[in-house]
């Protein structure tokens, strides 16, 4: 008996598969970095792996124009198994393709330096750097078409890993395999985006402890380049906002994303509102808080959104889906006529709109 049950663990015991070495492709993937014989096609041989971690370095939504060259903008899904940690957080990026732009421009763990080393920003840059790409295991990196996987494991290599057991598997939008898990659906002819179940790694850098000649920087560039943002107040994450709620307040909550151009387009509005009726507006990163479930979450999946809260309740909010609520973003006149429904603001004209002409399509995370 001892015998056949030793048997039955052994022929049990799931034996892995040796991995080959990293060896660069040919031509333009080479170039980017993507493994030859670990890629799109062969990934799904090596998922699962207890002596693995699997990285995807895209943004949720990039600030990038990668729609320009045939990708998306938006992490339009990815490989199960793969956890998303931004590329763009990590590292200033450069050198992307004319026809995509810029992408994300703040705060980052490092800067790489002009002959190619990285230098920490932040007394905890190394220890996050680890903590997500721990030294002990293979890493499995992927991205759009490669290029941030290819940036990510130079990062890596010049911090002290193991080149040999980090693999660039390339892009996921030439993945073909079995274990695609999409991120959007599709609804009266419009795309959606719905991040609720990606397993998301934000860097909250407000929480973060600047190095000297760091500390200087707000948003990737010098206090003095930056226009005057006092009228909003981070929230740095969900217990912060619970806390608040708690404490029965009343307050104005800008809801917004990184990278988010309808936010970055109706951002003037709510500043302008908040400097006129000389109120404090608190924000919160959704990306931040978006996996707890909170007054905000249960709520609003999409950006930009504006709640009230009275007594720390929700007394209304403006809703990114909602084509009823596209005036209110689209003039100082109709926000501050929102707000008026809950609060003794005044209601003021201004020149400023907002270029939003479908809230559907325009004020959520669609296409």
């Amino acid at each position: 008996m001892i015998l056949m049950l030793c048997l039955s663990v052994s022929s049990c015991a799931k034996k892995k598969e040796e991995l080959p070495l990293p060896e660069t492709d040919e031509g333009m993937r080479g170039q980017l970095g993507i493994d030859k014989n670990i890629n799109e096609a062969a990934i799904d041989r090596y998922l699962g792996r207890d002596d693995a971690v699997y990285r995807d370095m895209r943004m949720l939504v990039d600030e990038a124009d990668y729609e320009a060259i045939g990708g998306d903008s938006y992490l339009s899904g990815y490989v199960k198994g793969f956890e998303v940690v931004p590329y763009p957080y990590l590292v200033n990026v450069s050198g992307l393709p004319d026809e995509v732009g810029t992408t994300y421009q703040g705060n980052t763990l490092f800067t790489e330096n002009a002959d190619g080393t990285y230098s920490p920003n932040y007394e905890e840059s190394y220890h996050i750097l680890e903590s997500l790409f721990p030294k002990d295991k293979y890493i499995f990196l992927m991205c759009g078409g490669g290029g941030y996987a290819g940036m990510t494991k130079k990062l890596l290599t010049a911090s002290g890993y193991d080149e040999n057991k980090i693999y660039n598997v390339g892009g996921y939008w030439y993945y073909e395999g079995e274990n695609k898990v999409e991120t959007f659906y599709e609804e009266d002819g419009e795309r959606h985006y719905d991040f609720s179940d990606v397993d998301y790694h934000p860097i909250v850098f407000q929480t973060l402890t600047p190095l000297p000649g760091y500390e200087d920087k707000e948003d990737g560039k010098e206090k003095e380049d930056l226009p005057s943002d006092t009228s909003f107040i981070e929230i740095e994450d969900a217990d912060a906002l619970r806390k608040m709620e708690e404490e029965n307040k009343t307050f104005l909550l800008y809801v917004y994303l990184p990278g988010c151009s309808s936010c970055a387009s109706f951002k003037p509005i709510v500043k302008e509102f908040s400097q006129a009726n000389d109120i404090d507006i608190y924000a919160v990163d959704l990306s931040v808080i978006f996996k707890d479930t909170n007054s905000v979450t249960e709520r609003v999946s999409y950006t930009p959104s504006l709640f009230v809260y009275i007594d720390g309740e929700v007394a209304g909010y403006l809703d990114p889906g909602s084509d009823a609520d596209l005036p209110y973003y689209q003039t100082l006149e109709g926000l501050s006529s929102f707000v008026a429904k809950y609060l003794d603001v005044e209601i003021i004209k201004s020149d400023t709109f907002n270029e939003v002409s479908d809230c559907e399509s325009a004020c959520s995370i669609t296409d």
